[in-house]
């Protein structure tokens, strides 16, 4: 483990950071809408891209491109925050170097969030994104990509469309880095709960009580919005997943490739020992830079 990894995760350690994930559910509310006041959408002002927003569902997407017009091949990027946490301008400098890097357009949708809708709501508008993504971009030219949460909703597009009546093209690529979930069953459970000591992030307690914040009161959601291991991806190009194998979330990944397989899927898993949650979309050290160029690899394909 190179020494900058090695002092972030000292440095989670030490922040107490996880110890918000276990909050109660009052106090955790509290921290989170803390956490809110400082992020949420934001308008590019720099020349580093070429920046544009659209309003989708009523919600804004940021499109970042690195020349006027669309490129060929486009990426739905998704901001991680356990549904519940919005962006900040930290992920913009990931998106220009995807942009960049891919060769790429990349749609950054500022998607609802489950302190104030359901997560069916989140859903309708990232996948009506897709929708114009793949009217602007054609079919096999469109692919997913997120972190945590992100990720989930990285996977769950592909899930969320073969539940259409008719469905749209399925995602090129899916790169799912730590996607989130409610495990659903003992084997999940029991494998999160055995990492939580070794993760200095993400508390398991969160990964329960983020159910409730998810459905906002709602009853009838389907499974595969809570826990995406439950969803059919079948006719995605290929799945990715990136984790630190010292998550909490890397207990969900047995799930996730027994989905793969029944769709018939090919995938691939990378699981770095000791790395902290996401490591991968902070591309300033040497483990991160060399899976970020793994995954810049997969999307520019």
């Amino acid at each position: 483990m190179s020494i900058f990894a090695s002092i972030l995760r000292s440095v989670y350690k030490l922040s107490g950071a996880k110890k918000a994930f276990a909050l109660p559910e009052d106090a955790l509310r509290k921290e989170i809408e803390k956490q809110n006041r400082h992020r949420g959408v934001f308008t590019p002002t720099d020349r580093n891209a070429y920046y544009e927003t659209i309003a989708v569902n009523g919600f804004p997407c940021l499109i970042v491109r690195e020349h006027p017009k669309p490129s060929e091949h486009a990426i739905l990027y998704f901001f991680g925050g356990g549904m519940v946490i919005g962006p900040d301008k930290g992920d913009l400098p990931v998106m220009r170097k995807l942009c960049r890097e891919t060769g790429c357009d990349v749609w950054f949708p500022f998607y609802p969030l489950c302190m104030e809708h359901c997560i069916t709501e989140t859903y309708a508008m990232v996948y009506e994104c897709y929708r114009k993504m793949i009217t602007l971009y054609g079919g096999g030219n469109v692919s997913t990509c997120g972190f945590s949460s992100g990720g989930a909703l990285a996977l769950g597009i592909a899930a969320y469309n073969s539940a259409q009546p008719e469905p749209l093209p399925q995602p090129r690529h899916i790169v799912a880095v730590s996607p989130g979930e409610v495990p659903w069953n003992d084997g999940e459970k029991s494998r999160m709960k055995g990492l939580n000591e070794r993760d200095v992030s993400i508390d398991y307690a969160f990964m329960v009580t983020v159910e409730k914040f998810m459905r906002h009161g709602c009853e009838n959601v389907p499974d595969y919005m809570l826990s995406g291991s439950r969803g059919d991806f079948t006719g995605v190009g290929d799945i990715h997943f990136f984790y630190s194998a010292d998550e909490v979330l890397y207990g969900a990944l047995p799930d996730f490739e027994e989905a793969c397989k029944r769709a018939n899927v090919p995938y691939t898993v990378s699981a770095r020992p000791k790395m902290v949650h996401c490591y991968c979309m902070l591309p300033i050290f040497k483990e991160a830079k060399e899976d970020f160029a793994k995954i810049v690899d997969i999307l520019k394909k």
